[in-house]
């Protein structure tokens, strides 16, 4: 296996509800560096099951001077109700040779309705950015504030928080306000759902 800090790496990977009937389902982007032509970008998964299964991703785009190319995937199923996370590693195969992206090791781990980022060595001078990114995505709203709650026992988590959301109007001012409970694993941001934002113990306030 190559050492493959800067051949391959991930931008980001959801896991979102889609179809009728509902599925889970995880797609994402990869960025490859361009050092052959002719290359396979695979994403090696383990499956509701438990069995390691291999999809491949395709090839979507390049800037002008040819690298990194980015590289999509999607179509890795679970069922609507799974609630374990998704588990995958990144290979690249090129001239001869072959390439990984799993993490550090550690392979990326994906909950239900997750986002995760490529970037997890510097996820956390980056936390509160990426919480910011996640409820734009997840929710298209605004943080108003971010406060850390207690640690959560089990499940791999090493932080999370209580999140008060809400589309600014301007002069401080927000309309639709709510909470939701966040949690981190990783580079990692995932909303626990079976948890009421309001019951979370918090710390600390920090200021988004």
């Amino acid at each position: 296996m190559t050492r493959t800090d800067h051949v391959v790496r991930l931008d980001h990977a959801t896991r979102k509800h889609v179809g009728d009937p509902a599925v889970s389902e995880v797609s994402g982007v990869v960025l490859v560096d361009n050092i052959a032509h002719e290359k396979q970008v695979l994403i090696h998964y383990r499956d509701a099951e438990g069995t390691w299964r291999v999809a491949p991703a395709r090839y979507d785009s390049a800037p002008p001077w040819g690298s990194p190319e980015r590289w999509v995937f999607s179509g890795i199923i679970y069922p609507a109700d799974y609630p374990e996370p998704a588990r995958f590693a990144i290979q690249v195969l090129a001239a001869g040779r072959e390439y990984w992206d799993n993490n550090d090791r550690h392979d990326y781990f994906l909950d239900p309705e997750g986002i995760v980022f490529g970037d997890a060595p510097r996820f956390g001078l980056d936390r509160f950015r990426r919480i910011v990114e996640f409820v734009g995505w997840r929710y298209r709203m605004d943080v108003m504030a971010i406060e850390e709650a207690m640690p959560l026992p089990g499940r791999g988590y090493t932080a999370r928080y209580k999140v008060t959301i809400g589309r600014s109007l301007g002069s401080g001012r927000y309309a639709h306000v709510r909470c939701v409970a966040l949690a981190v694993r990783g580079a990692d941001v995932s909303v626990l759902g079976q948890t009421a934002c309001e019951s979370l113990p918090p710390l600390d306030p920090v200021t988004p």
